[in-house]
């Protein structure tokens, strides 16, 4: 009995560990995190990567034409254009910069280049914008806003 018991203790030791691992984990522990986790969320393709991304009152701006409030939504439109033409996307962010504006907030700056086999597509750069707290939690996206580059030179 004694020894079932003992056993019990561990196994419920080790599966309160994981989950406490896989929540600490899941949060982006530094501004420039935040730009490696939103990479990982959309090269994962999972909608619920971005879930724990973004405060619940963010607003994204995919295109000029829109925007996007609340996390729920966002979260909703990640999934939207995951199941379509995103799906077989990937990207990879270069020249990151980070402008700490107090110790909880920072503007981030970074370039998503999409990736297709392998190669990167010509053509296809997107200047990311994104404004980040420092929650309890961990740094997420209050504000952020997707640009393309200029067409005509």
């Amino acid at each position: 009995m004694k020894r079932s018991g003992i056993f019990a203790v561990l196994i419920a030791v080790l599966i309160l560990s994981s989950a406490l691992f896989a929540t600490a984990k899941a949060q982006s522990a530094s501004p420039e995190a935040v730009v490696y986790d939103f990479v990982t969320a959309w090269n994962s393709h999972d909608a619920k990567a971005f879930d724990r991304l973004f405060i619940d009152n963010a607003i994204w701006v995919p295109i000029a034409a829109v925007r996007t409030e609340g996390r729920s939504n966002i979260v909703k439109d990640f999934a939207d254009i995951h199941a379509t033409w995103a799906k077989t996307t990937s990207i990879k962010q270069s020249d990151i910069k980070v402008q700490e504006l107090r110790p909880d907030v920072a503007v981030i700056l970074f370039h998503g280049k999409f990736i297709e086999n392998g190669k990167e597509v010509e053509g296809i750069d997107r200047a990311i914008v994104i404004v980040a707290v420092k929650q309890s939690s961990g740094w997420k996206i209050a504000t952020g806003q997707i640009t393309k580059q200029h067409e005509g030179g």
